[in-house]
């Protein structure tokens, strides 16, 4: 698992006492309405990184259409993104959802995990350090820019669109810079990282590109703080749960990519923080404290058994392998 950042699992243990011992549960609930629409997904994805799996929880969900996946760099490049992603939407027979590659920022020099940058760049998608889990996928990535699909499909779709900033806000923040007039036609962004967190992975890729999406005037922002989504990881009895549903792409996935590091250590444990986004977007009463404000609303403490009830749920129930589409088609290519 590609790591935003190390937090000792005896701090996040810590945080979930405090949690239960002062006054999280008595907080206020989120007050949205379940996510349904049309969604882009503007991600760093890795091979089963959190990324990943907040694809495959978005993607499982029939009230959801996925427009696109626009790729960033930051936990990897975005090449290796757009292979990732076209391989994941294969598996679960989607590959009709566009995946444009995207842009990387040029973050400052930094101590602990670089992501991307402790590798050499692929020149594309098809020449990877190593293949994705089964092989590259038959379909291409869609051509032109990131910002400017996001832009287009915003465009086409007023009022309708979801944006996911899971990862560095580079794509997005040139959409914004480029296409100004798109931003007040976004229905919503879903960010992962707030706007004080100045170390947080995300924003040290691009500090100017977060700095851009947090001044922009979009109607309504739903931010799940690094802090929040950290406190939830996957440990060996979810993921027992997950790969024991059976014979589907997705629990053969995970017991490829995770089966091998939680045979090695029985105490191994994933963090899943964008997919903790996801849920929350899917279910906002997962959600019992948040803040909110003319600008939206920051989630302050999860439900984790009911985040993980959603999240088996979905992730297993996912069982397709190809052929016809699970859902409506995206835009076309």
């Amino acid at each position: 698992m590609m790591r935003r950042r190390l937090i000792p699992l005896i701090v996040l243990s810590a945080l979930s006492v405090m949690c239960a011992v002062t006054s999280c549960s008595a907080g206020t609930p989120l007050d949205a309405p379940p996510g349904t629409g049309k969604i882009i997904i503007d991600a760093d994805m890795g091979e089963l990184n959190d990324d990943a799996q907040a694809l495959l929880l978005l993607a499982a969900t029939a009230d959801v259409e996925v427009l696109g996946v626009t790729t960033v760099g930051g936990n990897t490049w975005p090449e290796e993104g757009t292979a990732y992603a076209l391989r994941q939407l294969e598996l679960i027979g989607r590959a009709d959802v566009p995946v444009v590659t995207g842009e990387a920022g040029t973050p400052a020099p930094r101590q602990g995990y670089r992501g991307a940058l402790d590798r050499a760049r692929p020149r594309s998608h098809r020449a990877l350090a190593a293949p994705p889990y089964g092989g590259y996928a038959k379909a291409e990535p869609t051509g032109g820019s990131a910002a400017d699909f996001i832009a287009d499909q915003v465009r086409r779709h007023p009022g309708e669109v979801t944006v996911f900033a899971l990862g560095p806000a580079t794509n997005l923040a040139r959409a914004v810079r480029e296409h100004p007039d798109m931003v007040p036609l976004v229905r919503q962004i879903v960010v992962l990282g707030d706007d004080a967190e100045s170390e947080e992975f995300n924003r040290w890729f691009d500090p100017a590109a977060s700095r851009v999406v947090f001044d922009a005037p979009f109607r309504r922002r739903l931010v799940v703080p690094l802090e929040v989504a950290e406190r939830i990881t996957m440990g060996r009895d979810t993921y027992d749960r997950v790969v024991a549903a059976g014979d589907s792409p997705v629990a053969r996935l995970f017991a490829a990519v995770e089966g091998p590091r939680f045979a090695a250590d029985p105490g191994h444990r994933m963090f899943v923080w964008d997919a903790v986004a996801a849920a929350v977007f899917l279910r906002p009463e997962i959600v019992p404290d948040a803040e909110t404000d003319a600008g939206g609303s920051t989630v302050l403490d999860i439900d984790e058994d009911r985040f993980w009830d959603l999240y088996t749920t979905r992730i297993t129930g996912i069982t397709r392998n190809g052929g016809e589409p699970a859902r409506s088609p995206g835009p076309a290519r």
